[in-house]
């Protein structure tokens, strides 16, 4: 009987959800295209690119939008079952309301999978192809993602440190490259060259027109040399530090992202604020549940539109509380933790305190 009823429940949850879905998605897509269409109209831009443009943002825009589906699905089972008057026949009949709760809560933590699964596998992907159509052939700016960089320094490991007035990781060429050799602490020698390239058949670094210094026990050596085959073997994809976009990147990129910054000694505040709020970002639908639970039981069914405002209000609500944790913990104002997962915690006592006043735990 119990499985019955939790099946019943749970049936309940997922038409109000697709509905939802479908409606935010649209209504967020509609409000991108207008205000998109300006732009892409000055640049004379053709049918087509501004609709693939908008059609590649639909995951990163149903991301955004499932907790908020997950909310009004809430709001309209459990409306549901008290406008019926299923919710008192099932405290009548034994049941706990923590009970009657599980299957809404159940279903919250899949509407969370799908989140996670979307959020990873399809976002990254369709939102880099979208910013590379607005950027590269509406704009014509083939460097949005910063790999050309000047005056940048970093290791490169082995004890190796260098030096580059120009550093164009996507060519994987450097102009105006020195490299520092430390052995235990001590310089051991020096490379000055005016350009460098990588050689991706010997997996190494080209000096060209190179000024090659040893310092050896007898004193400094120097060598001039057309080409200098160096032992850095460190691509160039691992040596850029490029704008990082955060829609654009999964879990696993940032992971290895952060250990890349790590390796050359460049700070990870920014990589693990928005690591942590990828973690968090799933977890919003259980707590919309139990707001949404709460909300309910507090002041009963009002009807469709009431639920449907609700949702969105409640849904944009945490969104920019979490969009302004997330810009909090990249300047350092608040650490990675606490800005990925202080909204959720802040709306999580909201829904318990109110789910404790309704008497329902």
């Amino acid at each position: 009987m119990k499985k019955v009823f939790f099946n019943y429940v749970a049936s309940l949850f997922w038409g109000p959800f697709a509905f939802g879905l479908g409606v935010f998605l649209a209504l967020i897509m509609s409000g991108t295209a207008f205000d998109k269409l300006a732009v892409f109209s000055r640049n004379e831009a053709g049918a087509g690119l501004f609709l693939s443009y908008i059609a590649l943002h639909s995951p990163y825009f149903a991301a955004r939008v499932i907790p908020m589906a997950t909310l009004m699905a809430t709001l309209f089972a459990l409306g549901g079952l008290m406008s019926r008057g299923e919710w008192k026949a099932g405290l009548a009949g034994g049941y706990r309301p923590a009970q009657m709760l599980a299957p809404l809560l159940a279903c919250s933590l899949g509407a969370a999978a799908l989140h996670l699964a979307v959020q990873e596998l399809l976002v990254p992907p369709a939102y880099m192809k979208a910013q590379e159509l607005y950027y590269e052939d509406l704009r014509g700016n083939r460097d949005w993602r910063r790999l050309v960089q000047q005056d940048v320094s970093f290791s490169v490991g082995d004890g190796v440190f260098l030096t580059a007035r120009l550093f164009d990781g996507g060519g994987g060429r450097m102009e105006k490259v020195s490299a520092d050799l430390y052995r235990n602490g001590e310089l051991v020698g020096e490379i000055a060259a005016g350009s460098a390239v990588w050689d991706p058949g010997r997996l190494r670094w080209v000096f060209n027109g190179a000024s090659v210094t040893e310092y050896l026990p007898s004193g400094p050596s120097v060598s001039r040399r057309e080409t200098h085959l160096s032992d850095i073997s460190l691509a160039p994809e691992n040596m850029v530090v490029d704008k990082l976009v955060p829609e654009g990147v999964s879990m696993l990129d940032l992971f290895r992202r952060m250990k890349r910054l790590r390796f050359i000694g460049a700070p990870v505040a920014e990589e693990m604020t928005v690591f942590w709020g990828k973690l968090a970002a799933p977890l919003a639908n259980p707590v919309m549940a139990l707001l949404g639970a709460a909300v309910a039981l507090l002041l009963g069914s009002h009807g469709k539109l009431f639920n449907l405002g609700l949702a969105i209000g409640s849904g944009f609500l945490l969104w920019a509380a979490m969009m302004f944790g997330q810009s909090a913990g990249q300047v350092e104002i608040l650490g990675p933790l606490t800005a990925a997962f202080g909204p959720l915690l802040a709306f999580l006592a909201l829904g318990l305190w109110g789910l404790r006043r309704a008497r329902a735990i």
